[in-house]
């Protein structure tokens, strides 16, 4: 994603620029660390927004955000309490200062997760998980995924359909490439699966990749690339059939372990007959 545009634009250009890119409005939220009202207010010229046209320009120039506007301070030096949440016991609350420069480095064993966004609501999710099976951050990370499966089924348009590839980073450093689906697809694959998007991945990646051993590789990273794509009329021929399973053609792997599962079988009728 990359706009040549001068740095001459307001805060609530930069905003009406990413929703026209199909960024929504929590999405800019999330990356200001702000509220969606806030966003808004600026999209409204309700605030001009002055403090978050930097990270903004950064969003809309590189797709993604590498430095958070730090909150506004008193003339003490504390924070400016912020309107809380509604239902609270207490009207305002003082909010942490996110501000400042994230790396990219790995930081412990927590699940760490950055957006890149891109034209026509395109964008690619990269998430790192901990290696240990147990670990909170994988249930964060699959919920995570999940969202971001769910969020790009609703997004298909009237003549577009959003498709996701999905890469797999293992524990011993391979990285594997899931088939792309339609993102209503994915989303019924993972549903079927028991609601686990890693464990449909994991599935996934046993089915196509014979000399791989999932069992004791735990997936630590994933990226989900989600792109738009013109319904096909055969796309809109399943969809009108009520969207039935098309069976597809068997992967090297699949085809040779149902090749080695059917001389098995035959093995095991004739020993039948020889007793």
């Amino acid at each position: 994603m990359s706009d040549n545009s001068n740095n001459s634009r307001s805060a609530q250009d930069l905003v009406r620029f990413l929703r026209g890119r199909g960024i929504s409005t929590a999405e800019i939220a999330a990356e200001l660390h702000r509220s969606p009202r806030m966003v808004r207010k600026i999209l409204n010229g309700e605030t001009s927004g002055a403090l978050y046209r930097s990270t903004l320009e950064e969003l809309a120039t590189t797709g993604r955000v590498s430095s958070v506007p730090p909150r506004r301070r008193l003339k003490t030096g504390g924070l400016v309490p912020v309107r809380a949440k509604s239902g609270g016991k207490q009207k305002t609350v003082v909010p942490e200062d996110p501000g400042g420069t994230y790396t990219s480095a790995r930081q412990g064993g927590a699940m760490q997760a950055s957006t890149t966004y891109m034209a026509e609501g395109g964008r690619q999710v990269e998430l790192r998980l901990p290696k240990g099976k147990a670990a909170n951050g994988r249930t964060t990370a699959d919920a995570e995924l999940v969202r971001q499966i769910r969020n790009a089924a609703k997004g298909q348009a009237r003549d577009n359909q959003k498709k996701i590839r999905a890469t797999l980073t293992f524990a011993n450093g391979r990285v594997m490439e899931v088939n792309t689906y339609n993102a209503s697809t994915m989303l019924q694959r993972v549903n079927e699966s028991g609601g686990s998007a890693l464990e449909w991945m994991r599935g996934e990646s046993k089915n196509r990749y014979v000399n791989l051993d999932v069992s004791r590789e735990t997936i630590t990273g994933v990226t989900l690339t989600v792109f738009a794509e013109a319904k096909t009329p055969e796309y809109e021929d399943f969809k009108a059939q009520g969207r039935p399973r098309r069976s597809r053609a068997l992967n090297p792997a699949e085809a040779r372990r149902q090749e080695e599962k059917a001389r098995l079988e035959q093995g095991r009728r004739r020993g039948g007959r020889r007793s």
